[in-house]
């Protein structure tokens, strides 16, 4: 398994990347390059971003998946300290759409029993729930890059990838080589997408395309 363990606070060389909930394919892309990636657990959390939502392909086109949190009165609150709702059942919403939009792919029943098991038991905090989704995905993929958390702010790195990934550039910046996608005789192919759709339609092949986009 993934070790998340503290970034050392001497070592500030590390790439930057936000936390995501089922990251998007380019998060991948440039993830795998790394040996060592540092997930930022200090910054503030950022509305509408890829830190608690994910984007799949349903019979209707692309759905974004919320994962709902809690506010802080208007507060500013670390990422590492954001606690997801429970008023609404967001995770029994979420598994419905996943397998409507994946439960006739090739690997969906491979991965989903997984899936709906870490979702139903999820942890309360945000990014504890992200940290061991995009561990699990990482593992079922192949990708050997070994994850570290931040436990301060790094208000710079060489390589910063905390402001990508954003919804405006998300489906527009990062081109994607094309693979089979369910739907595929309803819309054209879409760029970016969560790393579910890649699970789904790729399985153990996904690692090759990672190294090819």
């Amino acid at each position: 398994m993934t070790n998340w363990n503290p970034l050392p606070s001497e070592n500030k060389s590390l790439p930057l990347f936000p936390t995501a909930y089922f990251p998007p394919i380019a998060y991948l892309v440039f993830a795998k390059r790394f040996k060592e990636i540092a997930i930022e657990g200090c910054e503030n959390y950022v509305k509408q971003s890829i830190r608690n939502r994910a984007y799949i392909l349903s019979a209707n086109g692309v759905l974004q998946l919320n994962v709902p949190v809690k506010r802080s009165g208007g507060e500013k609150m670390p990422i590492s300290e954001m606690e997801t709702e429970d008023k609404t059942p967001w995770q029994r919403n979420h598994l419905r759409a996943i397998r409507s939009a994946y439960g006739k792919t090739p690997y969906f029943d491979y991965y989903y029993p997984d899936l709906e098991s870490m979702l139903f038991k999820s942890p309360k905090r945000l990014m504890e729930l992200n940290n061991m989704l995009c561990e699990y995905v990482f593992r079922k993929i192949g990708i050997k890059t070994r994850l570290v958390q931040t436990t301060t702010y790094a208000p710079q790195s060489e390589i910063d990838m905390r402001n990508s990934f954003t919804k405006q550039n998300l489906f527009t910046d990062y081109r994607n080589k094309t693979y089979f996608q369910a739907f595929n005789n309803k819309f054209p192919f879409v760029e970016n997408l969560s790393c579910l759709d890649l699970l789904f339609n790729m399985g153990t092949e996904a690692v090759q395309y990672l190294d090819f986009v």
